[in-house]
């Protein structure tokens, strides 16, 4: 589908991406990404002509696409703070459809569930009403004062917190909390 491949997509922590060319794959493509003699990364398709793909380093990650975005890679003005700490903290290879998993990501109900006593615990399990809005001014669905109960907020917590989301659908497959 030519709408999916016209976005920005993370492929990796930018020190991840060294000389030494290594694979990922995206959307079913098969790619190869290294850094050239002056650092820069290249991203092209293994079965491709070998012409390039854009690149992004942005928030000490490489963004790349497939297609001819209209915009640019989503806008995280947290990320660009030099005094914030940023955790990567790598991939995982899961079997399912892109789209399966962002509606995944967005439903609390499961955290009682299937993140027990971590992320949700019973009796615990209802979802409070939350706001939800189509931002026209950055072209992406919001939910915010989303509150979950939550038993271990934190290593450190002696109890159950409220804790309070905000969910950013910024394409059909990239979303932010």
């Amino acid at each position: 589908e030519k709408a999916a491949l016209d976005h920005w997509y993370c492929i990796g922590a930018s020190t991840g991406i060294t000389a030494t060319p290594k694979r990922d794959r995206l959307l079913g493509h098969d790619l190869t990404l290294h850094r050239d003699a002056g650092g820069k990364v290249i991203v092209t398709e293994v079965a491709g002509d070998g012409t390039a793909f854009p690149v992004r380093e942005r928030y000490d990650c490489v963004w790349t696409t497939l297609g001819a975005p209209e915009r640019d890679v989503v806008d995280i003005p947290e990320g660009e703070e030099s005094d914030r700490r940023k955790v990567l903290c790598g991939t995982v290879a899961v079997n399912a459809s892109g789209l399966r998993i962002i509606e995944n990501f967005l439903d609390m109900a499961h955290f009682p569930f299937v993140h027990t006593d971590i992320l949700g615990s019973e009796p615990h399990t209802e979802v409070l009403h939350y706001t939800t809005e189509i931002r026209r001014d950055v072209d992406e669905v919001w939910a915010t004062n989303c509150q979950f109960f939550q038993p271990k907020a934190a290593v450190s917590a002696e109890g159950g917190i409220m804790t309070q989301y905000m969910y950013r659908v910024s394409t059909p497959f990239v979303t932010l909390l």
